[in-house]
């Protein structure tokens, strides 16, 4: 399993300097996880390190049911998110963060993010925000276990004031996710712009 978990981080490595390049998180921020398949382990990115960080040895491996099992420093703060939601959705094994700007201000407004694209529409579906003041709780956690069972083939969401969460059945997947989200967000709030001065 050591070759197939390293195949996965070098995955997760590329995924994050790809996302940190296009300032989809700045910072220390942000945080991604993988599932091995056929496995209860879980990679997470190490806590308080930034994207651009991201190395073999600074991921955090743990169980399903969050005991860690190795790697250095601690999981990142959002774990029992990440945990909640790999448990609920057998078919994701990619879970990929952002504190991205437009769709937190384009979540402020909107009930869902505006899919205003044909392409956004294809490959997202819904992309409903949820509105919760909690992160990194084991509130926050139930209120995303009953998002997901009201929704069950959820591609994303946004946390209103925190972010995106991408899902994908692999890392890159995921992280492509949260891009598409920012995009259409980006859009959708120009447009709304552009309304409100016309």
């Amino acid at each position: 399993m050591t070759s197939e978990i390293n195949t996965i981080k070098e995955e997760m490595i590329k995924a994050a300097f790809r996302a940190y390049q296009l300032g989809l998180q700045t910072g220390n921020g942000g945080n991604l996880s993988c599932r091995v398949p056929a496995s209860d382990t879980i990679i997470i990115k190490g806590s308080g390190l930034s994207f651009g960080e991201c190395t073999q040895d600074n991921f955090v491996l743990v169980t399903i049911d969050g005991e860690v099992m190795g790697g250095s420093g601690k999981p990142s703060r959002e774990l029992l998110t990440h945990l909640c939601i790999y448990r609920l959705r057998p078919d994701i094994h990619g879970i990929f963060h952002t504190h991205s700007p437009w769709s937190i201000a384009c979540a402020d407004y909107s009930r869902e993010i505006p899919l205003i694209t044909g392409h956004a529409k294809a490959k997202l579906g819904p992309v409903p925000v949820l509105r919760s003041e909690d992160q990194a709780t084991a509130d926050f956690a139930r209120a995303v276990e009953k998002l997901l069972t009201e929704k069950p083939k959820l591609r994303a969401f946004v946390q209103s004031g925190h972010g995106i969460f991408g899902l994908g059945e692999d890392i890159t997947q995921a992280e492509h996710n949260v891009e598409l989200v920012e995009e259409t967000s980006q859009i959708a709030f120009l447009i709304g712009l552009r309304k409100t001065k016309s």
